[in-house]
């Protein structure tokens, strides 16, 4: 018989698995993965996958749980390190901090980048702890759910999605409609993704493997940004005074927290793009119930807020579908299933009753790994807010660099330098005509997922 969640018996597991994580070498090999984590995250082209797939032999000679549970530091630590180059000087470290620059840029700009860095580290602990813990009490039931969804299912959260941004996002519906589009079909050469062949390649081998999202995202969000400052002979310092910088209201910042936290945790349950899905509806929610969204796009905090708490919470709840259904949802998650085979762990409803110590002590790890995150975030606050004061004529040319030099590691070769340089242009003609690229990345990110789930949804129905 299958046992519940609340079988009494597991009690046994509880313990074995807190006995396991009671060890000073697990603690500091869960301390090292968050710190790389952070530190990988702050390194735009340097994602988690890269730091993965380089520290992922180790896993052939740790015992499972320390492997393991390096590997997932790295992958929720990475999600707090892309909130600070995204806050401190514009660039996205990770394709689900978008969100947070939107407002965590300007605030930093208007001389809050210490408190921007503080609501951050906070927003993503208090999302962190809440999707562990909602994993500990729920997380069986909702990834049942999650399976149940389906592919219809999931292209109803995505498209839902997109609407929201559409609808919200500034510039208009029409011309974000027209960003949308344009970003499915930036999404369409390389790969198709259900039946593997190429297409839109022309000829290139440049496009064999697609547009690169790191390059796309520095090339919108920091080669861009460095364009129409320069182009507008401005300083990108003197552009958000600290004036208009909207004072923090806790409790608002506490309660768009706790929102991004159940909204990501319900996302990182279902193969949706779950940290870039939740975020951005996180934003878009957040700006709906304020009562002056006027201030989004500013500096609000509740903007902030929202999305790192929801960004974090997905990171943490898609380890329930991948533990007890063996289901990845995003391609870190399927890293980790490889790494589970290796180490002879069966993802599935019966590890938690079959593998008590393994399943527990991960779940602990995870609590653990949170906790040192708010230590480590706020710890390193001061150092990182001490770059907001470099003056922006010494910083472009640091920002020009690390774009190129980015694109160029997550592309592995120089077609990632180009594709960043023509995203940069393309992003200073958008502004130019009062265009937002928040839905043409969401829509990138998530069109070949979509196409997939469509493609499954007419095959069956054929």
């Amino acid at each position: 018989m299958e046992p519940t969640f609340f079988d009494p018996s597991l009690f046994s597991g509880v313990l074995s698995g807190l006995h396991a994580v009671l060890s000073s070498s697990l603690c500091l090999l869960v301390l090292a993965g968050v710190f790389l984590g952070m530190t990988v995250g702050v390194l735009p082209g340097f994602g988690p996958p890269a730091a993965m797939a380089l520290l992922f032999p180790l896993v052939y000679v740790l015992d499972p749980l320390p492997g393991i549970s390096l590997l997932a530091g790295i992958f929720y630590g990475a999600k707090y390190g892309g909130a600070v180059t995204s806050i401190l000087i514009g660039i996205p470290g990770e394709a689900d901090a978008v969100a947070t620059l939107f407002e965590g840029h300007p605030l930093a700009l208007g001389g809050k980048a210490r408190q921007a860095l503080a609501t951050a580290t906070l927003a993503s602990f208090a999302g962190g702890m809440s999707a562990s813990l909602g994993m500990v009490l729920l997380a069986p039931v909702l990834s049942r759910v999650a399976l149940v969804l389906g592919p219809s299912g999931r292209a109803a959260i995505m498209s839902g999605a997109l609407l929201l941004v559409a609808v919200t996002s500034p510039g208009g519906f029409r011309r974000n409609l027209c960003m949308i589009f344009l970003g499915f079909v930036l999404a369409l050469p390389g790969m198709d993704p259900v039946y593997g062949s190429a297409r839109l390649t022309f000829g290139s081998w440049q496009l064999s493997g697609g547009v690169e999202l790191t390059s796309l995202l520095l090339g919108f969000f920091g080669l861009g940004d460095v364009l129409d400052a320069l182009s507008s002979k401005r300083v990108l310092s003197d552009t958000t005074p600290a004036a208009a910088v909207p004072a923090l209201k806790k409790r608002s910042a506490a309660l768009a927290a706790l929102r991004g936290s159940l909204l990501g945790f319900a996302a990182g349950l279902v193969p949706c793009g779950a940290g870039v899905t939740a975020s951005f509806a996180s934003h878009a929610l957040e700006k709906r119930l304020s009562r002056h969204p006027e201030q989004f796009g500013r500096g609000a905090w509740e903007g902030l807020a929202g999305p790192e708490a929801s960004n974090n919470a997905a990171a943490m709840s898609s380890f329930a579908p991948l533990l007890l259904l063996g289901l990845p949802t995003n391609p870190i998650m399927a890293a980790l299933l490889g790494a589970l085979t290796i180490v002879g762990v069966v993802p599935g409803p019966m590890l938690p009753s079959e593998q008590p110590a393994f399943y527990w002590g991960l779940i602990f790890c995870l609590l653990l790994g949170n906790i040192l995150l708010l230590f480590l975030g706020l710890g390193l606050a001061g150092f990182w807010a001490k770059l907001a004061e470099v003056p922006f004529r010494m910083l472009w040319p640091v920002i020009v660099v690390l774009c190129l030099v980015g694109s160029y590691v997550g592309a592995d070769g120089l077609h990632g330098p180009v594709q960043c340089v023509f995203f940069g242009l393309l992003s200073l003609f958008l502004k130019r005509h009062g265009c937002s690229p928040a839905p043409l990345v969401l829509a990138f990110t998530l069109g070949p997922r979509l196409e997939t789930y469509l493609m499954q949804v007419l095959l069956s129905t054929w």
